[in-house]
């Protein structure tokens, strides 16, 4: 699966979400926008902050928008 890159926007920790500002999910046919995931494991987010860029994969499990992968970029 392809990474898409994106730019963090907000990290909700408690509720296990990420606001992420991405470019075209290729997988998923989803234009470029900002918009809030689920992660698939909550320490995910432990990685990333607000502001940071990434490269990330999303799929749709159990019928919501997951991010199953996240790395920084430098």
């Amino acid at each position: 699966m392809s990474l898409t890159e994106g730019e963090v926007r907000k990290v909700d920790k408690d509720a296990g979400k990420i606001t992420l500002k991405h470019g075209p999910i290729q997988n998923l046919e989803m234009p470029a926008m900002t918009m809030v995931f689920r992660v698939k494991d909550a320490s995910m987010l432990d990685k990333v902050k607000a502001g940071d860029k990434v490269r990330f994969s999303a799929d749709r499990i159990g019928g919501a928008l997951t991010i199953t992968q996240i790395d920084s970029t430098p």
